[in-house]
């Protein structure tokens, strides 16, 4: 066997080697979700001025207190001048972090005083998603996108990160369906409402009639849902 062959074998897997290490991993990915979000607010204190920046960080920190969520932080946030591309951005971080804290420490999480409750909470609403829509289950990972995708109150990265535990999806398959559920959302509402912005100040009436539409559209789609799953709920077997 040649010196080289010898090298290649003793050779170490470098940061798999460094994950599969229990002491260094627990806290690695205990640490590195959590300062994502930290980052986020460093990045914006360095690029926006100041009353911007404080701004924004109110609309950020309301993003994790329900019922607010992308469907009325983002247009918020448009409107008040940010481009979309940044609000887009920050959105779709934060929910990396967050769904990857959960991905990566979900049972610990749970013994966490304030976040088990919350865990607690999104894995009942995963459980009523999986019960009253079956083909989640057949269509795992076009449904984890889906319900990250529609900003309906109780879906979002940390609801969908519990759904795709409950779902027996690996760790990178769920974290991948939350970012693209994620992106896809978060890009359709700040473009929406960007345009809607433009179209506002060309045409006032124009705008608001767009947004009256947009609107009535959402809440029509809202009833229904609701009223489908109530349905699903008296057809249901109890």
């Amino acid at each position: 066997m040649s010196a080289d062959n010898t090298t290649d074998i003793s050779e170490p897997e470098g940061w798999k080697t460094l994950l599969a290490n229990p002491y260094l991993a627990g806290p690695i990915k205990f640490v590195l979700p959590l300062a994502i979000i930290p980052a986020v607010f460093g990045l914006l204190y360095l690029i926006e001025p100041y009353q911007q920046f404080l701004m924004i960080s109110g609309l950020l920190a309301a993003y994790f207190v329900p019922p607010a969520g992308k469907e009325s932080i983002i247009p918020i946030a448009i409107v008040m001048g940010y481009p979309w591309w940044l609000v887009t951005l920050v959105i779709v971080l934060l929910d990396v972090a967050v769904s990857l804290f959960v991905v990566w420490n979900f049972d610990l999480a749970l013994k966490i005083p304030l976040v088990g409750r919350l865990l607690k909470s999104g894995m009942t609403v995963g459980r009523n998603y999986t019960e009253t829509q079956p083909w989640l289950r057949r269509f795992s990972t076009i449904g984890l996108v889906l319900f990250v995708f529609f900003p309906l109150q109780g879906t979002g990265a940390m609801n969908g990160a519990i759904l795709g535990r409950l779902l027996g999806l690996e760790k990178a398959r769920v974290l991948a369906c939350v970012c693209a559920g994620s992106l896809a959302s978060s890009l359709i509402i700040a473009l929406g409402a960007d345009v809607i912005l433009d179209v506002y100040r060309q045409d006032p009436v124009l705008g608001i009639g767009i947004l009256v539409a947009v609107v009535v559209a959402v809440l029509a789609a809202v009833v229904g849902w609701r009223l489908y799953k109530g349905r699903l709920r008296e057809r249901t077997p109890r």
